[in-house]
């Protein structure tokens, strides 16, 4: 798959940034108290799970897209699943 060459770059420079905000979430995710470390962890895994997702995209590897969607999977299936948990009124 030809990705042209300014599509590549941003995917590389979006990468990056997602690097950089799952080193800026790893913090809370180590100082956080027990019974609320979950949601920290999610967080950085998803930020640090979409790295290799923008790098595969940049460089037009699907066959890398595939295996590099195969763990962001679950931990975004978590996440929506918490979401929706919380949404949920408490029983009277």
């Amino acid at each position: 798959m030809e990705i042209p060459l300014a599509l590549r770059w941003l995917l590389l420079a979006l990468a990056l940034v997602q690097l950089l905000n799952a080193v800026w979430f790893l913090r809370p995710a180590l100082r956080a108290e027990p019974g609320q470390r979950t949601g920290p962890w999610l967080t950085f895994a998803d930020q640090l799970l979409g790295v290799p997702v923008a790098v595969a995209l940049a460089f037009g590897r699907l066959d890398l897209l595939l295996y590099a969607l195969l763990p962001l999977g679950p931990v975004v299936g978590w996440q929506i699943v918490r979401a929706l948990r919380s949404r949920r009124p408490e029983p009277a």
